[in-house]
């Protein structure tokens, strides 16, 4: 055996040595720079677990709401275009034959509830409440929720076929202060219905909790209140319980899906329709998620800055332990045992601050969900075992990836260098080679090509930018470099202060934890500000588009506009004698249905442009068509009817200028002919828009969704607006500049979380900076107690670290401006296209990247100074 491997001591003594004389002791004096590593990794952890926690609540709220009444169905039956007809019922049953299976129709529409015009959006079910009760014999023995008899309880027969009374749940009777037997007053359409709730249903804990939105009728009462006699919007199959219930639904549904398949009708589960819904907000959630990993990516930086600071401190422990016979083996894994231990603390604490900051998060998140995608209730926010056991995984290898450096220096220093001064640099030797950065600039701006990736769910994934991105932040971290002289030679040439031009030597050869300083900072910056060109580029699409839509002088729409899911319409008696209205000139009218074409849905819009106008409306086109006039949608082309779809639509049913559709309408499929794309920024689901005389023949229904108004020239619009509204006051009535920054708010509402983000790793950032100048001070005491020989005081040499600081920060703030101008770039132009279908005009925000320069350099600069006097109190200045 090796004479100096016997000498070394035994691995229990070593172990308690190393615990007691590295992490313990030094945890012990220096408790605040301890806490501040665990809160950072905590805070890391906390923002990726919130996001992913909130947009899990702000989703599964969504369902069949009659999942909370009766259960869940086995399958459920809809048309792809418009409603049911009650005849279908017949067909059904003749179709099932002998199988015994349960068939509940049901009747779904908007309705709104509020004063004023910000109205809350409700959803009334109807559903058969006799046979409703009966699904109590359709729950393997579990009680119904509605069976028992909330309609018993209510006054039995009293309650069928009435559109006057209906059943709500406890969370609606709560958020709006009713109780059983009050009456409240709702919008349906453009109509006021006074509603007696007439029972509150009960909860089970074994199935959805009843929404706050959910209003249950008769199915009858609620076909006479929406004036569709026998309209339903879909039919529910369960299958009775038994020893044969799996073969009998099986058998049962396979016949039923051939006669589906043969009628034109979607046949699909639950759980099929529900994924085919809340895939919809897929690409929102997914660049939220990615995006929340910022704060952890930036944290990991400052943990690794961090740990080495602390390899600094601890040296002369480390070649003291070295002289005595501990191994680098031992010594490396004593501070992996340090990297553990903290990225389990900090990600338990991360765990638990992420369940909070999810819970204030989740309504933030869920309004924008039923703003532009569906209606969703939020949830109560759920944590389980598995993303407990995930986030403390990511933590720790967060925090092992962070300290492997250190480990390294650590175990490498020899004995005898250390005690005299120590290993200076540090940092990554990795950022010292600018032809690797070069590389991975030039493969990051290469995997801009590469398409997108479609899951099984449809939801469109920008494998190609989100590549782009990772290699562009790893190449600017090494390419940052380059910077520091033009920078030192800056600071140097400014004035003649000493202490400056001190500051600039020191940046003028930048150290390895310089280096890496200026990458953490440049990441945290160029994140940041490429999110900034983001927002400033969709406000100045969206302003543009608002500007160029938004062009009558009044809206008019029913209650609960501003949802994407209103399905609440202006019937033709209504908008008529709104045309008629004193000082209206002309109007145009749009007329909105969800249509689905495959298993995929969309919008159908029937347009009807004012032709008498100057004004008439006028899209934002991607590719034009040859008469982008409003009769140009009127004429047949062949055999096809014409028609304008939204650059999401054509880029997620791969159409283009020229394409043919089969569109599917409750009057047989209609072959349409792409004649012109559109930019629509309401949603990205799609948008088809054919002439509204087409759609009233398709789907039977003069109604229209939303007028916009042309005044007289000598017309005032207040006036007009207040005798539309004094006529109609269930409608929403806005003037143009209303409804523009009604516009404007619900787009930063979407990007609030956004924000938080960017001022986290900012945050992150700085404060990596102090760390790291610690480290470096730390480094050159003999170089301060130098300076201090020479007559530089401690407010001197603290001035010093100061524009050291200022310094870095100038480098990592450069280098994240160009680095935000290529990410911004990838977002715009790569990850925004594929994932939501939008083209962005590219903007930069030269007011907010000065306002973030400045923070980051007056906060750098406070930091700094407050390290360097903390640091210049040597043991000369104790003793005199």
């Amino acid at each position: 055996m090796n004479p100096e491997a016997r000498q070394t001591p035994g691995d229990a003594t070593v172990s308690r040595l190393l615990w007691s004389q590295i992490i313990w002791r030094h945890w012990k004096q220096e408790p605040r720079l301890t806490a501040v590593l665990v809160g950072i990794l905590a805070l890391g952890v906390a923002v990726f677990l919130s996001i992913h926690l909130a947009n899990k609540a702000a989703v599964s709220g969504f369902g069949m709401f009659t999942e909370s009444i009766a259960g869940q169905s086995d399958a459920i039956l809809r048309p792809r275009a418009g409603m049911l007809d009650e005849a279908v019922l017949l067909e059904l049953r003749e179709t099932a034959g002998d199988y015994a299976i349960g068939i509940f129709p049901v009747l779904e529409i908007s309705a709104a509830i509020g004063e004023g015009e910000e109205k809350d959006l409700l959803r009334l079910v109807g559903a058969d409440l006799v046979a409703l009760q009966n699904a109590a014999s359709y729950t393997d023995g579990e009680s119904s929720t509605f069976g028992g008899g909330a309609v018993a309880s209510s006054g039995g027969d009293s309650v069928l076929g009435r559109s006057d009374v209906g059943f709500v749940g406890a969370a609606f009777a709560k958020r709006f202060d009713v109780e059983q037997g009050e009456t409240v007053s709702i919008v349906v359409n453009d109509r006021a219905v006074d509603l007696n709730i007439k029972g509150i249903l009960p909860e089970d804990p074994n199935r959805v909790p009843v929404p706050d939105h959910l209003v249950l009728l008769d199915l009858p009462g609620l076909q006479s209140l929406a004036q569709a006699e026998t309209a339903i919007s879909r039919v529910e199959f369960r299958a009775p319980p038994g020893p044969t219930k799996d073969q009998m639904k099986k058998d049962a549904l396979a016949t039923i899906w051939d006669w589906s398949q043969e009628k034109g009708y979607l046949l699909e589960t639950p759980s099929d329709r529900k994924s085919s819904v809340t895939k919809m907000s897929g690409a929102f959630r997914l660049n939220l998620t990615i995006l929340s990993g910022l704060a952890l990516l930036v944290g990991m930086y400052l943990i690794l800055q961090a740990m080495e600071a602390a390899v600094v401190k601890r040296r002369a422990e480390i070649a003291t332990l070295r002289s005595l016979g501990v191994t680098p083996k031992q010594i490396r894994r004593a501070w992996i045992l340090e990297g553990v231990l903290l990225g389990t603390v900090g990600a338990l604490i991360g765990v638990f601050l992420g369940r909070l900051l999810a819970t204030a998060m989740v309504g933030a998140i869920a309004k924008t969900v039923n703003t532009l995608y569906y209606r969703t209730t939020t949830t109560a926010v759920t944590l389980e075992w598995r993303e407990i056991v995930f986030c403390l995984a990511f933590g720790l290898i967060a925090s092992l990836i962070a300290v492997a450096i250190p480990a390294r220096d650590a175990s490498l220093t020899p004995p005898a260098h250390a005690i005299r001064r120590g290993t200076q640099g540090g940092g990554l030797s990795v950022l010292r080679k600018h032809g690797l950065g070069l590389i991975l600039v030039g493969s990051g701006i290469a995997s801009t090509w590469l398409p997108s990736w479609k899951t099984t769910s449809g939801t469109s994934v920008p494998i190609g930018g989100y590549l782009a991105a990772v290699l562009l932040v790893f190449g600017a971290s090494i390419l940052i470099g380059i910077l520091f002289r033009p920078i030192a030679r800056m600071l140097r040439h400014s004035d003649g202060d000493a202490m400056r031009v001190h500051a600039a030597s020191q940046l003028a050869r930048p150290e390895g934890r310089h280096r890496l300083t200026a990458a953490g900072l440049s990441v945290a910056i160029g994140m940041s500000a490429a999110m900034a060109i983001l927002v400033a580029s969709f406000e100045t699409t969206l302003t543009s588009w608002i500007q160029q839509l938004l062009r009558a002088d009044i809206y008019v729409a029913p209650a609960g506009m501003s949802a994407v899911t209103n399905e609440n319409a202006v019937s033709e008696p209504t908008w008529r004698a709104i045309e008629a209205t004193p000082g209206v000139a002309g109007a145009d009218k749009l007329r909105r249905y969800t249509v689905s074409l495959g298993n995929a849905d969309f919008f159908l819009g029937g347009a009807d442009y004012n032709t008498g106008s100057e004004r008439y409306l006028q899209l934002m086109w991607q590719d034009a068509p040859a008469d982008t006039g409003p009769r140009s949608l009127v004429e047949k082309i062949d055999d096809r009817f014409p028609g304008w779809i939204s650059e999401s639509m054509a880029r997620r049913f791969q159409l283009e200028k020229g394409s043919r559709i089969d569109l599917p309408t409750p009057d047989g499929e209609k072959p349409i002919s792409v004649t012109g794309i559109f930019a629509e920024y309401g949603n990205e689901t799609g948008t088809l828009i054919v002439a509204r005389e087409l759609t009233s023949q398709w789907f039977d229904d003069n109604s229209v969704s939303n007028l916009a108004l042309y005044l007289d020239e000598k017309a005032e619009p207040e006036k007009v607006l207040e005798a539309i509204r004094e006529q109609f006051p269930t409608l929403t009535v806005q003037t143009n500049a209303r409804l523009r920054s009604e516009s404007i708010r619900i787009f930063h509402q979407t990007f609030a979380v956004t924000y938080a983000l960017e001022a986290i790793a900012v945050i992150i950032a700085v404060s990596g900076l102090g760390l790291a100048l610690a480290g470096l001070l730390l480094e050159r005491k003999s170089e301060l107690a130098t300076l201090k020989s020479l007559g530089a005081s401690r407010s001197e040499i603290a001035r010093g670290a100061m524009w050291e600081g200022i310094g870095l920060s100038l480098v990592g703030f450069a280098g994240g401006i160009i680095l935000s101008f290529f990410l911004g770039w990838v977002l715009i132009h790569v990850i925004n296209p594929q994932s939501f279908g939008w083209t962005l005009t590219y903007r930069v925000p030269w007011i907010s990247f000065l306002a973030l320069g400045g923070i980051t350099i007056a906060a750098a600069a406070i930091v700094a100074h407050l390290v360097g006097f903390k640091n210049a109190n040597l043991r000369s200045d104790t003793r005199e």
